[in-house]
């Protein structure tokens, strides 16, 4: 009996090193190809696996862009714990350059869409940037947005960030 528990154990030793050594190579092939699988479970978007090829790609609207915080809100993201220090955001492309957009009677307005509210507290209670008026998306900038969640601290407060502050660009693979 013991001889059957200890030849199971080595089975299942041996199944898991194979899954480790697996894991490794699949890796390798993913960095190697120039992508990355990033898992998001920020309310932001849309919790899940998201395929991202590393560089600043094409962006067109409603792309996924994993990004840099850009200065002056670095400090703000990290410092309040939205995100754990060095972690890139991840949001979704809602205007490129020549878009206009405003925060008028606390509300977010791109290409004159209407995408949501803008507070003036974050969920802990404490002032975040405001943006006031209109301003236009420049040619080597793009405007990140929340695609999920109101109070996502994203280009309504920031917004728009330089082009060279991309990652990548890529789309969810599966979200849950």
């Amino acid at each position: 009996m013991r001889r059957v528990v200890v030849a199971r154990a080595l089975r299942y030793y041996a199944m898991a090193v194979g899954l480790v050594a697996a894991a490794f190579a699949a890796d390798e092939a993913i960095d190697a190809s120039g992508h990355a699988l990033v898992v998001n479970t920020s309310p932001s978007m849309p919790s899940g696996i998201y395929w991202i090829a590393r560089g600043g790609a094409s962006m067109q609207r409603g792309d996924v862009v994993q990004f840099a915080p850009p200065d002056g809100v670095r400090e703000l993201i990290y410092g309040r714990g939205w995100l754990p220090e060095g972690m890139p955001l991840l949001k979704t492309v809602g205007g490129l350059a020549g878009d206009v957009y405003c925060v008028r009677d606390g509300r977010f307005v791109v290409a004159d869409a209407d995408l949501g509210p803008v507070f003036t507290h974050d969920s802990q209670d404490l002032p975040v940037p405001q943006i006031l008026g209109c301003r236009c998306v420049g040619e080597d900038e793009f405007l990140p947005v929340a695609s999920t969640l109101d109070r996502s601290f994203d280009g309504r407060y920031f917004g728009a960030v330089p082009v060279r502050n991309v990652l990548g660009v890529g789309h969810a693979l599966v979200t849950f």
